[in-house]
């Protein structure tokens, strides 16, 4: 399975508004792709390092701070967390049959930019997706 991305820049310019909450742990869009870079390459070599699901991850009851938005596919086969090597609360995660975004999805969108502060948007698809053929 292939995955591609498209990096949102323009949205980012259209939902630019006051932030709240977040703005000050943001991360730039630049050092937020080169995560995604980065945590993609260690899954597709097998070295993903995330592994640690526990307390110390279920701290972000207290208020998350993703540094990226990825509206993906619901398709099992591509959990976002997984294939970028992010633990919990490291990525707001909008997931949708073939990656359709209506009215609620751009909410969510809208939230992240928003209220959290997020900086970067990308839309995650791959290969053979069963919801873009239907």
């Amino acid at each position: 399975m292939v995955l591609t991305s498209v990096l949102v820049t323009g949205l980012l310019s259209a939902l630019a508004g006051t932030v709240s909450a977040g703005d000050e742990l943001a991360v730039a869009a630049d050092d937020a792709r080169q995560r995604l870079a980065e945590g993609n390459a260690r899954y597709v070599a097998g070295k993903s390092t995330v592994v640690d699901y526990g307390s110390e991850r279920l701290a972000t009851a207290k208020g998350q701070h993703p540094f990226a938005v990825v509206v993906s596919c619901s398709d099992s086969r591509v959990p976002p967390e997984i294939v970028f090597d992010c633990g919990i609360g490291d990525l707001f995660v909008i997931r949708t049959a073939g990656e359709v975004v209506e009215d609620v999805e751009m909410g969510s969108i809208e939230y992240a930019v928003n209220h959290l502060g997020v900086k970067l948007v990308v839309v995650l698809g791959h290969t053979e997706c069963g919801a873009v053929k239907a």
